[in-house]
């Protein structure tokens, strides 16, 4: 589903993200991670973007995307696995 903005821009809800992230629990950055990487995925934010939001190098961001694919994964699979 693509990101439909009524009262925020892209900009604005990235740097929430990027607040958010930094001052969640380990559950809850796993959850956001997963956030980004599908909006990621369906092109609703561009990796300059979330690199930009984030102050990062292209090797840290690299580093950071490899990290939200990690915790995407073992989310997912968290998920999948309720009520087992």
């Amino acid at each position: 589903m693509a990101l439909v903005l009524k009262h925020a821009t892209k900009t604005q809800l990235a740097n929430e993200f990027r607040a958010r992230y930094k001052g969640a629990s380990q559950s809850e950055c796993a959850r956001l991670a997963t956030w980004m990487l599908n909006h990621l995925d369906a092109g609703d934010f561009t990796d300059a973007q979330v690199q930009s939001v984030f102050g990062l190098s292209a090797g840290q961001y690299t580093t950071l995307k490899t990290k939200f694919t990690n915790l995407r994964t073992a989310y997912n699979a968290v998920v999948a696995a309720q009520g087992e």
